[in-house]
């Protein structure tokens, strides 16, 4: 835990002790104001003693802040002699009262109790300062009147008796009127000072005001009580001890800046509930024969917030303008960058039930017009284009301009292709500006919300999908097609390789690599059958890996194997299917099927020091004979460093694990290189096998198929999708067939797929 500062423990202690003084102060009002004072437990020497001595401790407590607390000295200083003039104002006061001669109007004690309260003003004033900070008109008239109707109550609670001088010295002037009309303007500050910091204090302000509405209530009552020279003058002179602790606590707590804020419906009501509540003492007083004193302020409490409104209304307006500019494009009208963001948010955080799609369009060329004829002819351009596209648009589609020659439209419209060839038409039709009849074109990219990731915030979608279709509509002027929308998948997928290296990453490195649940999704491997046209030959299926995305869904490898080639994570890759793939193996053969694997490996896994020894421990560990594992490389891998690829494929081969060259005939088809690598299998690819009805390719595939077995290599034909091709190719002498006439690719389970020549159809 961190180790508080001395001045925070300081703060903390002085607080602590205000709430244990005001629960002495508390226990001891309740004797003094059921007349019992006298009996309190809490009495000492007089009735004020108490008062007395929390109101200097008080001025020490504030003092002591002043000596630790650099900031606003002055005013605090200010505070701890009000504090201390009333605590020995009340000292003078016992003394008076015991001495038992007649008391003046104006006593000696009067001269400690007076000065506290414009002294208080002085401090106010100072606190408020600092504080508050850029202002507007606004806050002024605000102040006016919260100012004046504050003294407008004040007054109103002293009452015609009190504000009424019957005449006297000049000293008791100064007591009959002295104490309301400070405490009036008192009042009057802190009320401005709240508007001036837009109704929001804090703290210690909140202390301060407390402060001075006791200062108000204790001298308005006080001040009543002597004007009908009644009792109880005694029991309200109490007071005087929350006075001292409430300066303490506000001594000690932390003040902040309380600059102009945004005008909001608080800032609103609270000026025309102050005008009702001036126009309620306008009514109490003229029923009640107040003094005039407090009309005349509810007058002008009632005239400033007239004025505050039509200040406040022309906020309104002119923060309504400024936000209508803030969103909406100059040159066009539409809605801008900032405007079309909020609209797809709102879209997007309020209509769930809709797929939204956003089409991104950026003209073609639109540099030359600028060059070519002006920028105030493009300009032009653009500004009549704009309605032309809204023209395209439903009455539900928001258009914006997002800068330059880029524009954007969201849309909820099903038929968003349908909409891209419109607004396509839409451009491409001339438009005639400044006598020319100006060609114009556009690129346009297209995202759906179902072609992002899901559970986003409202906000990263909404940029997610601007993201997105920027990339479709670079991609639609780079292939010059129109539109193009965009595939996660697909060529964009180059710009999402960082995310997508990250979730592969993830998924082979981290709790899915240990069998656990992972949220990147999960490694699959289906099984293709390499169908024997022999009957005693072992049955053998190629493992093919699938990534089973939560979004993307199924992956196929042409979509993740370049990745993982280039970030470095084939050689975790194939670690992982290599292992899937000998566990189901391990599975068939214990269940009575004894069949063989072929698995692919890459190019980089044959410079993977450990890789020999992963496989040949990978089957020892199950239990499986080596001959159970067929590695394939293609002949661009093959041949790309002989010399490596040889001696690691010679080691396996030593160990009995079979070799096969994959996809022969899509590279070199060098003959030569077959003689050195110690391969056991050759598979033709596709491209061999498409057409045998073609005599010149039937010839290239008995040509190969013939070469293999001189060499003592199995033949493997790939592509088989058809029985004339099948028939065509046991014709020929290839040894296993591969192909979706035997069925497509499937997942492992607890039967292997067949891989016997009798099930060929039409054979």
């Amino acid at each position: 835990m961190a180790q508080r500062s001395p001045l925070a423990v300081v703060a903390s202690v002085v607080r602590r002790g205000c709430c244990l003084l005001g629960a002495v102060l508390a226990l001891h009002l309740c004797w003094a104001w059921t007349g019992h004072g006298d009996s309190s437990p809490l009495y000492l020497w007089s009735s004020w003693a108490l008062i007395e001595i929390i109101l200097l401790t008080a001025a020490a407590l504030v003092a002591l802040r002043c000596v630790l607390v650099p900031s606003q000295r002055t005013a605090w200083a200010l505070i701890a002699v009000v504090a201390a003039c009333n605590g020995a104002g009340y000292v003078v006061w016992d003394r008076l009262l015991s001495s038992g001669n007649p008391l003046p109007a104006f006593s000696l004690a009067d001269a400690f109790w007076l000065p506290p309260l414009p002294l208080l003003g002085v401090a106010v004033w100072l606190l408020s300062r600092p504080l508050v900070g850029g202002v507007g008109a606004v806050r002024v008239w605000d102040a006016v009147v919260a100012g004046t109707l504050g003294a407008a109550m004040t007054a109103l609670l002293l009452g015609r008796g009190v504000l009424t001088w019957t005449g006297g010295s000049p000293l008791d002037a100064i007591v009959t009127l002295g104490y309301p009309a400070l405490t009036m303007v008192l009042v009057g500050m802190i009320g401005s000072i709240a508007a001036l910091a837009g109704w929001r204090l804090d703290a210690s302000w909140q202390l301060l005001a407390a402060t001075v509405l006791v200062f108000a209530v204790a001298n308005g009552l006080v001040s009543r009580l002597l004007a009908a020279g009644a009792e109880g003058v005694e029991r309200v002179d109490q007071l005087a001890g929350v006075i001292g602790l409430l300066l303490a606590a506000a001594a000690w707590q932390r003040s902040r800046r309380m600059a102009d804020r945004p005008l909001d419906l608080w800032s609103l009501l609270a000026p025309l509930l102050c005008a009702a509540a001036a126009v309620i003492v306008l009514l109490v007083g003229s029923a009640t024969d107040q003094p005039p004193a407090a009309a005349v302020l509810a007058s002008i409490s009632v005239l400033a917030a007239l004025t505050r409104v039509g200040f406040g209304v022309r906020a309104l307006l002119d923060a309504g303008e400024q936000h209508r500019l803030a969103i909406t494009d100059e040159l066009t009208g539409l809605y801008n960058r900032r405007g079309f963001l909020r609209g797809v948010e709102e879209s997007l955080a309020s209509d769930t039930r809709s797929t939204h799609a956003i089409l991104l369009l950026d003209l073609d060329r639109f540099k030359e017009v600028n060059d070519g004829l002006g920028h105030q002819v493009g300009d032009q351009l653009l500004a009549a284009l704009a309605p032309r596209l809204s023209g395209v648009l439903g009455a539900d589609d928001l258009l914006a301009r997002l800068g330059g020659d880029e524009f954007a439209v969201l849309t909820a419209n099903r038929a968003v292709e349908q909409l891209a060839e419109r607004l396509l038409v839409a451009v491409r039709t001339p438009l005639p500006v400044g006598g020319i009849a100006v060609p114009t074109d556009v690129s346009i990219g297209i995202v759906v919300e179902t072609d992002t990731p899901a559970g986003r915030t409202v906000g990263e979608r909404t940029l997610e999908l601007l993201r997105c279709a920027d990339t479709a509509m670079y991609r639609a002027k780079t292939e010059r097609r129109g539109w193009v929308r965009y595939d996660s998948l697909g060529p964009d997928r180059q710009r999402d390789s960082l995310e997508r290296a990250s979730e592969l990453r993830a998924l082979l490195t981290g709790a899915a690599s240990l069998g656990l649940a992972a949220p990147n999704g999960t490694l699959e491997l289906h099984y293709q059958a390499l169908v024997a046209t022999d009957v005693t030959a072992p049955p053998r299926v190629e493992a093919l890996v699938r990534w089973r995305h939560p979004v993307h869904g199924m992956i196929t490898p042409d979509q993740f194997l370049g990745l993982a080639e280039r970030t470095g994570l084939t050689p975790f890759l194939t670690r992982r299917v290599l292992g899937i793939a000998l566990d189901r193996v391990r599975d068939w053969r214990g269940a009575g099927f004894p069949v063989e694997v072929s698995v692919n490996l890459a190019a980089s896994d044959l410079f993977h020091p450990t890789l020999v020894d992963e496989i040949l421990d990978g089957l020892a560990t199950r239990g499986l004979p080596p001959s159970a594992l067929t590695v394939e490389i293609t002949e661009q891998v093959a041949i790309g460093d002989l010399d490596t690829g040889r001696d690691v494929l010679a080691v396996l081969r030593r160990a009995g694990v079979g070799v096969a060259i994959d996809d022969f005939g899509t590279g070199y088809s060098a003959l030569s290189y077959l003689q050195r690598l110690p391969a056991t299998e050759l598979k033709l690819d596709r491209s061999l096998t498409a057409k045998l009805d073609d005599p010149a390719a039937a010839a290239i595939a008995r040509a190969c198929i013939d070469l293999a077995h001189t060499l003592g290599l199995e033949v493997v034909a790939e592509g088989v999708e058809t029985a004339e091709q099948a028939q065509a190719l046991v014709a020929a002498g290839a040894d296993r067939l591969q192909g979706w006439l035997f069925g497509k690719p499937r997942s492992g389970g607890p039967v292997p797929p067949s891989t016997t020549f009798p099930l060929i159809p039409a054979l």
